[in-house]
């Protein structure tokens, strides 16, 4: 247990989802169960926002912005140049459709993390 965190040394670990509980329930004076109702209740919006049936963008105020974008399916089956042995050519492999999530931080708070 002496080494959670960060403390053998080197670059500090992120918080544990317990911890991160236990830190908002600290900083806004609720209780643990609430923070605990508050990220599920969030994680169900989000979800909602990004699925199938909604806009695809979520802002989440004051902190990020995500995006999901949807990645169309790849057939395979070309021939491309092997950027790794000029002159020879690979055969590319079918890709199923996939949905990748974007965020990026809102302009007042990457500010206040410099």
């Amino acid at each position: 247990m002496a080494k959670a965190n960060g403390g053998g040394g080197g670059k500090a670990k992120s918080l544990t989802k317990s911890q991160m509980y236990e830190a908002v329930a600290q900083a806004s004076e609720f209780s643990r169960a609430d923070v605990k109702k508050f990220f599920a209740a969030l994680e169900t919006v989000i979800r909602d926002q990004l699925g199938k049936k909604g806009p695809g963008v979520i802002t989440i105020p004051g902190v990020i912005k995500l995006k999901a974008i949807k990645k169309a399916a790849s057939k395979g089956g070309e021939q491309r140049p092997n950027p790794f042995k000029p002159g020879e050519f690979i055969i590319t492999k079918p890709k199923p459709a996939s949905v990748k999530v974007r965020g990026s931080g809102l302009k007042a708070f990457t500010e206040a993390l410099k």
